[in-house]
């Protein structure tokens, strides 16, 4: 074989790139196709979207796939309907079967959006509890003597769940990247939109090398979160209360008018005995 030849079987590439997208899964090959299709016509806001789904952990490719296949569902729906029915010889208006289609498009479209801003908040919510056990582990290592590294990577090490497992990647990334857990931190508090860990951050780069220093902040810090999640929790069970006031109101109401009715008929009705 002669030199070039065998120089270039060698530069040939033995297996696909990893990049390709050959090596895609069908699912992402159609997620990405319908996520260009959302940048081009503007119908979602991709950044605030990606925002939100990488909260939730999920990639804006299965999700824009899953807003495809439902709007598709949707649209076939009235379609079979129609077909199902012209079997029996009813006939539907084109037009009116036009409109459904449509209609149950767009609906099924926006259906894996209703609640996702609910699910993020949830999330957020989820994560700020397990922040405020994840600093009281470390107040308490470092109370009995352990250093600031070691109490934060033990303490994260510790809890589980998805909160704990973003504070292990944090942590994982300052020490690979040669930063401060606290830059770390603060990325991280940006990227899930959790105001009181770049608070804590902040307070942490005052505070410096001081371990007692650090110590109070971060058992401040904990404190602070606890008392506003219990004012938070206190907030939700009174909305609790007041929306219950509705149907206890209605079913008074009808109960009255149910005991009434009887009453008076049994009254009006000649002969009637009480």
């Amino acid at each position: 074989m002669p030199l070039g030849s065998a120089l270039a079987d060698l530069s040939r590439p033995r297996y696909p790139s990893p990049d390709t997208g050959s090596t895609k899964r069908p699912v992402e090959r159609i997620g990405s196709a319908a996520v260009r299709l959302l940048e081009t016509t503007g119908l979602v806001d991709t950044a605030v979207l990606r925002h939100r789904l990488r909260i939730l952990g999920k990639s804006v490719e299965v999700h824009a796939y899953e807003k495809l296949i439902a709007g598709i569902a949707g649209f076939l729906l009235p379609v079979v309907f129609a077909a199902t029915v012209g079997v029996a010889g009813i006939s539907i208006s084109p037009a009116l079967l036009a409109v459904a289609a449509v209609g149950l498009f767009a609906a099924g479209f926006v259906y894996p959006d209703l609640g996702l801003a609910e699910r993020v908040e949830r999330r957020r919510r989820d994560f700020r509890h397990s922040l405020s056990a994840y600093l009281d582990l470390v107040t308490i290592i470092l109370a009995g003597g352990g250093g600031l590294e070691t109490a934060l990577h033990a303490a994260a090490d510790l809890g589980d769940g998805p909160a704990f497992d973003h504070i292990r990647k944090a942590l994982r990334s300052a020490r690979l990247t040669n930063r401060t857990p606290w830059d770390a931190f603060d990325e991280l508090g940006a990227d899930l939109g959790v105001d009181e860990l770049r608070e804590l951050a902040a307070s942490a780069h005052l505070a410096g090398d001081q371990g007692a220093r650090i110590r109070d902040s971060l058992a401040a810090k904990a404190d602070t979160m606890r008392a506003n999640q219990t004012a938070a929790l206190e907030a939700q069970a009174e909305t609790a209360t007041e929306k219950m006031l509705l149907p206890v109101v209605t079913l008074v109401v009808g109960m009255i008018l149910f005991i009434g009715f009887g009453v008076v008929q049994a009254i009006s009705t000649p002969g009637a005995t009480p």
